[in-house]
């Protein structure tokens, strides 16, 4: 016999997913999700994350795996009170279902090993493509700012790696339950005009010749990377 509230649906429930809005074991509280580029949050939204939090949730905050920032423990009965609330606070919904989800970077930008602006870089291709959906499946993006990867771009979707020459795409990563490592590019962008075009390109294919469902790492090997190059006409 099921726990959940008798007035919700399972309708409901995946409506909430949409909205970032995650049931909890027991489907009687739920975690809200909210938007985090490159890890980085300014303080007036940590307050307001906070206040939410207190008012709403049980005072606690999870920082997760994606450096995403979520509100756990809130009663189903105070959904429609935190939304409401949330609405008038300098705070975003997580992007959830099949698009470009939220991307994480590094702090090359100010790390003493950085080749590259990685939060300036984050900011870029979420604006450009932050807003991408009606993929196939999630896509999932990171972006490091030198060789130690440690934003983990093997195991995203995409992954761009920072060199001293340009750019170092990585494509098809994930983890999970069948984690897969990406594939390297077999060439480096030179600038970040050009690294917009390739990543276009990239989820553009993705986008023509995925299955429903399916991750982007799943399609590669189904194809071939072959045709991924080829289709899309790479010029570094």
């Amino acid at each position: 016999m099921s726990n959940k509230p008798s007035k919700i649906t399972d309708a409901e429930i995946a409506a909430l997913k949409e909205n970032a809005i995650f049931a909890e074991r027991g489907m009687t509280h739920f975690s809200a999700r909210f938007l985090v580029v490159g890890g980085l949050m300014t303080t007036d939204k940590l307050r307001a994350v906070a206040a939410i939090a207190d008012r709403y949730g049980d005072g606690t905050v999870h920082f997760t795996t994606r450096q995403g920032v979520e509100i756990p423990h809130i009663p189903y009965a105070k959904l429609d009170k935190m939304r409401t609330a949330v609405a008038k606070l300098p705070l975003e919904p997580a992007r959830s279902g099949k698009c470009v989800r939220a991307i994480v970077a590094c702090p090359g930008t100010y790390c003493k090993l950085g080749n590259i602006d990685t939060q300036k870089l984050a900011t870029v291709l979420f604006k450009k493509f932050g807003k991408r959906g009606k993929l196939p499946h999630k896509f999932k993006i990171a972006v490091c700012g030198c060789k130690h990867c440690c934003s983990k771009p093997h195991e995203n979707d995409l992954g761009v790696m920072g060199i001293a020459t340009g750019f170092v795409v990585f494509v098809g990563g994930m983890a999970g339950e069948t984690p897969r490592w990406g594939d390297k590019l077999p060439f480096v962008v030179s600038t970040e005009r050009k690294l917009l075009t390739v990543i276009k390109k990239i989820i553009d294919w993705y986008a023509a010749n995925g299955n429903d469902k399916e991750r982007f790492g799943t399609t590669i090997k189904r194809i071939g990377l072959s045709n991924l190059l080829e289709e899309t006409e790479f010029a570094p």
